[in-house]
């Protein structure tokens, strides 16, 4: 697959993903948010709660769990980006969840995973 069709495809994975949230209540602060050390999909808020979400789009999940692809060390690049845009966005007042949202494209299927990782 090449990389602009990765591209594409995990941009309509964060378009469904934002519509997902924002059906639910939350308000998308930023989308792509983009350091050098990493990058955070989407930013929103929901309550007095921060979401870093990452996604992962695929077309199924029968090899395995998209969340799986999100490891120890992009777990860390995101936290370290989360700190970046807490700092620069003065928003120091809320709570915090590192959330993975899961799309599955053949099932049609969003699967949301709220704290999927921290401190």
């Amino acid at each position: 697959m090449t990389q602009t069709k990765k591209r594409s495809i995990g941009n309509f994975g964060e378009d469904l993903t934002s519509k997902y949230l924002e059906k639910n209540g939350y308000t998308i602060l930023d989308k792509n948010y983009l350091k050098s050390f990493g990058e955070i999909d989407i930013i929103a808020v929901k309550d007095d709660i921060l979401s870093f979400v990452e996604v992962k789009t695929r077309k199924n999940d029968k090899f395995k769990r998209a969340s799986l692809d999100v490891g120890y060390f992009k777990q860390e690049r995101i936290k370290k980006a989360a700190q970046a845009y807490i700092i620069e966005k003065k928003l120091d007042s809320f709570l915090i969840s590192f959330d993975v949202c899961e799309v599955y494209l053949e099932e049609r299927i969003i699967h949301y995973i709220k704290n999927a990782f921290g401190d």
